[in-house]
């Protein structure tokens, strides 16, 4: 870079840094971290989006900076880790390689970097990153052959590390996701002989007992998880409780805006609909289920993996829902969702307190009861 264009820059820093000072916004704190990234200083940029992101944590542009210069520097990051294991494989750079990989979502080329780095140091914890790496795969894409297959790599983790409990709570995780409790409980007597007096493991321990003599069988599990795409939810067995973020005033804010027919949230057997009544309700709720469930079917017999969001258009206008393992939440609109809009949608589905008392609720699974209250939300 020539001597003009680097004055130029540190000359429009210092006037964000300014700007930021006197007014410290969050288009301010954009600013100063654009002008340190167009002058390379990847890590400068990145601490301004965090201070940024700590006092405007509600604005997206700064969250998505941030994501952008943390890929980035991990982008950085995994091509040197791979220029120095082809000059010099170790175990050290091959864990953090696949620790990055995963971190990333890039979970097939984790499971590949793992397999090299056994192949070539034989170090034993390799096993456990292989099974973490296709344990992932399998919680993405609820193919019951990647779960058989997460299974059998934790096993060779376990038998390669005996009295590692790594390995131990991958197995653990993947049985108690699955709903096979009993062999969740055998994992879980295991673990406790390595961690005995856990306050926290004897206490899942104890609820695991009485869920274990229920329970199917782990294949069984398995094929329940692929033919419904929904794993079982953590809350069954965490003791930690769940947020308390309150569904019904979002949901009731977003349906009340121009240009929205209604909005939708269903959650186990609770439904809460804004903006449709009594019958109508009920059908658009039961719909939306066997939207969500007839495309995550689809997905997985693809190999697609989880769907992120579902947008259907029509005479009708637009159906935008976003599906995930704690609920579903969609918006009926008139005209296609903004970013802002569907960020909000987004948003909602993070872990959730008690449900609504005063919503139009019914059981999901018994959808021919008469609705509880006309009230809308």
């Amino acid at each position: 870079m020539s001597f003009v264009p680097k004055f130029l820059i540190s000359s429009r820093l210092r006037s964000a840094k300014k700007r930021l000072s006197a007014d410290p916004s969050a288009a301010n704190y954009l600013a100063v971290a654009a002008e340190h990234a167009k002058a390379g200083a990847m890590q400068e940029a990145l601490e301004v989006c965090e201070e940024g992101c700590a006092a405007f944590p509600g604005e997206h542009e700064l969250r998505r900076m941030a994501d952008r210069l943390r890929a980035v520097q991990l982008e950085d990051r995994t091509r040197d880790l791979a220029r120095e294991i082809k000059e010099a494989p170790r175990p050290a750079l091959y864990r953090e390689l696949c620790e990055i990989l995963l971190a990333t979502g890039r979970v097939a080329r984790a499971e590949e970097c793992a397999g090299e780095w056994f192949e070539k140091t034989k170090d034993p914890a390799a096993l456990t990153s292989r099974a973490r790496a296709r344990l992932e795969r399998f919680f993405s894409d609820r193919r019951r052959e990647d779960g058989m297959t997460a299974w059998d790599f934790i096993s060779q983790a376990m038998a390669a590390q005996p009295g590692d409990e790594r390995p131990l709570r991958l197995a653990l995780d993947l049985f108690s996701r699955t709903g096979a409790w009993a062999d969740a409980f055998h994992v879980l007597g295991s673990l406790l002989q390595v961690r005995p007096g856990d306050p926290l493991l004897e206490a899942r321990y104890r609820t695991l007992a009485g869920l274990a003599q229920r329970a199917p069988q782990f294949d069984a599990a398995l094929r329940q998880v692929e033919r419904s795409g929904e794993l079982v939810e953590h809350k069954n067995v965490e003791a930690s409780p769940a947020s308390a973020t309150a569904v019904r005033p979002a949901l009731k804010e977003m349906g009340s805006e121009p240009g929205t027919r209604a909005a939708l949230f269903t959650r186990g057997s609770t439904a809460l609909v804004q903006g449709v009544r009594g019958a109508t309700a009920e059908r658009t709720a039961r719909a939306l289920r066997e939207i969500v469930q007839n495309t995550r079917t689809t997905a997985r017999r693809l190999g697609l993996g989880v769907p992120q969001e579902i947008e259907l258009e029509g005479d009708f206008g637009f159906l935008t829902i976003a599906p995930g393992e704690r609920g579903c939440v969609a918006l009926w609109t008139e005209g296609r969702l903004d970013d802002a809009r569907r960020l909000r949608l987004g948003a909602l589905l993070g872990p959730r307190g008690a449900r609504s008392r005063d919503a139009s609720e019914w059981d999901a699974d018994d959808l021919d009861t008469e609705v509880e209250s006309e009230e809308i939300l």
